[in-house]
């Protein structure tokens, strides 16, 4: 089942005022397309008003693993981009639920933002499980493509890191083809990719894929030194 199918059989509770102040940006569409000037720019300063390192997660959905790693790392702050409202409040609760101060989570097409990346702001970037669609209709929807990394690439501080995973073989064999297309990239392990991922908290997307008994593949790359 396709994750924007699942992301609707998403149920948070109502939010109040107070925690969608705190945890949640809206990043519309047509401001992101026409007026990027206007946002906040994708680094610590103007996210959190501090200089912690920053990890970024694309396509968070409901945050279990992201909100995991910000509990464990209060000194680094978090963000998580989807472009599904509904899962993003689960998010929240979560976040609010842990009492968290060092993330946020951001409602946008991440493929808009590439505009408001900031130069060696992102000590680490996580792409998990993507939306595995690949009818010719959501191809424009990939993430990992060459423009991705085109972006990515120079917001990555010099020892900064790319993790992605996915349950699908197809996906994960074309994203793997990408990545490794890239020369500006090294991968972090000898083997050409890794299977399985055992995290203290997994996202919910892991649990159900886990529980079809698909494989975990993953590739974790970091930015080659100059």
């Amino acid at each position: 089942m396709p994750r924007r199918l699942l992301s609707r059989q998403i149920r948070p509770r109502p939010l109040d005022d107070q925690e969608i102040k705190q945890y949640l940006r809206v990043y519309n569409a047509r401001g992101l397309y026409h007026h990027p000037e206007t946002f906040p720019r994708l680094c610590s300063q103007q996210l959190f008003e501090n200089s912690a390192p920053l990890e970024l997660e694309v396509g968070c959905g409901t945050a279990e693993f992201l909100c995991s790693l910000a509990a464990r790392e209060p000194g680094v702050n978090f963000i998580g981009v989807d472009i599904a409202l509904r899962p993003l409040h689960k998010a929240v609760a979560i976040a609010s639920s842990l009492q968290l101060t060092n993330i946020l989570f951001l409602h946008a097409n991440f493929s808009q933002m590439y505009p408001l990346l900031e130069p060696r702001s992102l000590r680490q970037v996580y792409v998990h499980f993507p939306d595995p669609n690949t009818r010719p209709k959501f191809q424009r929807r990939k993430m990992v493509t060459p423009a991705f990394l085109e972006a990515i690439h120079p917001a990555l501080t010099s020892e900064g890191e790319l993790s992605l995973m996915t349950d699908h073989s197809a996906l994960f064999h074309e994203m793997l083809a990408t990545v490794e297309a890239d020369s500006r990239f090294q991968k972090t392990h000898a083997e050409r990719y890794l299977i399985g991922f055992e995290p203290e908290v997994k996202s919910r997307f892991q649990r159900i894929w886990e529980h079809h008994g698909l494989p975990i593949l993953r590739l974790e790359v970091r930015k080659k030194q100059p």
